[in-house]
């Protein structure tokens, strides 16, 4: 029988990654258990805004990615999760949500199903599908309080 060895995810990189859902939860709860229509609001911002800046910071590191070898197709990938984001910002929370929720979907499915290279390490591919698993997650728990603080 063979065992696969897979390369562990570096401890750094699993709980700066974990670390980054912190912002994501806190806008959540503060939607979910703010006692105020301004902590309502300050969750959704929170949440939203964040979800752009991590976004853009996918499309970045899909940018770095892409300097090796640098095509179009490669290059338009990674600039657009930021201009989705950009959007996104301009759209009501609940349309921003489903927006934000889908990029992130789709963007983690890719990053999945990308093969291993010395700038795509495996583990690394491995923290992006249990982070964006987490993430999807959260902006559905993020539109189901939106829904229920709204009716």
């Amino acid at each position: 029988m063979t065992v696969v060895s897979a390369e562990p995810i570096p401890p750094s990189a699993q709980w700066l990654g974990l670390a980054g859902l912190v912002p994501f939860v806190a806008g959540l709860f503060a939607v979910m258990f703010g006692s105020t229509p301004a902590q309502h609001l300050a969750g959704e911002r929170i949440f939203l805004y964040y979800a752009a800046t991590i976004l853009a910071f996918l499309g970045g590191v899909r940018w770095g990615a892409a300097l090796a070898s640098p095509t179009w197709r490669a290059l338009l990938l990674a600039v657009a999760p930021s201009l989705i984001a950009f959007g996104a910002l301009l759209l009501d929370p609940g349309p921003a949500l489903l927006v934000f929720g889908v990029t992130f979907a789709v963007v983690g499915a890719a990053d999945a199903g990308r093969r291993s290279t010395p700038l795509w390490p495996d583990w690394y591919r491995r923290l992006r599908i249990m982070l964006s698993v987490g993430v999807v997650t959260l902006h559905g728990l993020m539109g189901w309080a939106l829904h229920v603080r709204s009716g």
